[in-house]
């Protein structure tokens, strides 16, 4: 992993106003080739979105073009050497990683969007100050859950101990995107939410710049010379 970035440094605009880092939204799931092929759908649907969507660095060959960077075993090990990495994983004997250009694009206040594995939201937590999970759901898996054992955990292992382990585990700013079960309904509800979080990090900089007094319009005095009636 290289170092981590400062969590809490801010970028200037051109006023010398601080702003924000942006977010990294992290679209994860089980089958991330299929979710790449979703997200590359939404692209289509948002050509004229401000949202970033960089590739992965990856040792797999059939990859997605769209999605990812094919690169060789050695030059994978370079890159890591010299910490031109985000975060990195492993799966299916292949190596994945982000690239560090994420820590520019949130220094300057973009939304990042990326598809990524669940279990490396914590380490990206810690290098990065606004993480937010997406998952995409059928309704009916969603109906589904509020039944699974982990959502019961309070009446399994009773409510002192379920205290105990939701306090070691860390915090994750997670959505769930739910659809009809088809292909097509999941691309339309993720452009949407995704329309929704861009509409929601743009509100806030609308805000801010109207904050900022107007300056002063020049004030035309009238000389000695100048008749009144002017």
């Amino acid at each position: 992993m290289p170092p981590r970035a400062e969590p809490n440094r801010r970028s200037r605009t051109r006023s010398g106003a601080a702003r924000a880092p942006g977010s990294l939204i992290v679209l994860a799931g089980a089958e991330t080739s299929a979710l790449d092929l979703m997200l590359t759908a939404v692209r289509r649907r948002m050509p004229h979105t401000g949202l970033e969507f960089p590739k992965r660095i990856t040792t797999r060959r059939n990859g997605l073009p769209d999605a990812e960077i094919w690169v060789s075993r050695s030059t994978f090990r370079a890159i890591e050497r010299d910490h031109g990495f985000a975060a990195t994983w492993q799966s299916d004997g292949h190596s994945f990683a982000l690239p560090a250009c994420l820590a520019s694009l949130l220094d300057q206040g973009g939304s990042v969007v990326i598809v990524a594995p669940g279990h490396i939201i914590p380490d990206l937590q810690e290098t990065f100050p606004d993480v937010r999970k997406l998952s995409l759901a059928a309704q009916l898996d969603a109906a589904r859950a509020s039944l699974t054992p982990k959502a019961c955990l309070r009446r399994i292992v009773g409510p002192r101990l379920a205290q105990r382990l939701e306090a070691q585990s860390v915090e994750i700013n997670s959505n769930s995107v739910l659809h009809k079960g088809d292909f097509p309904s999941a691309i339309r509800a993720l452009t949407e939410a995704l329309m929704e979080i861009e509409q929601e990090h743009a509100v806030p900089e609308m805000r801010r710049s109207r904050q900022i007094p107007p300056s002063p319009k020049p004030r035309i005095g009238r000389s000695s010379t100048t008749p009144a009636a002017l």
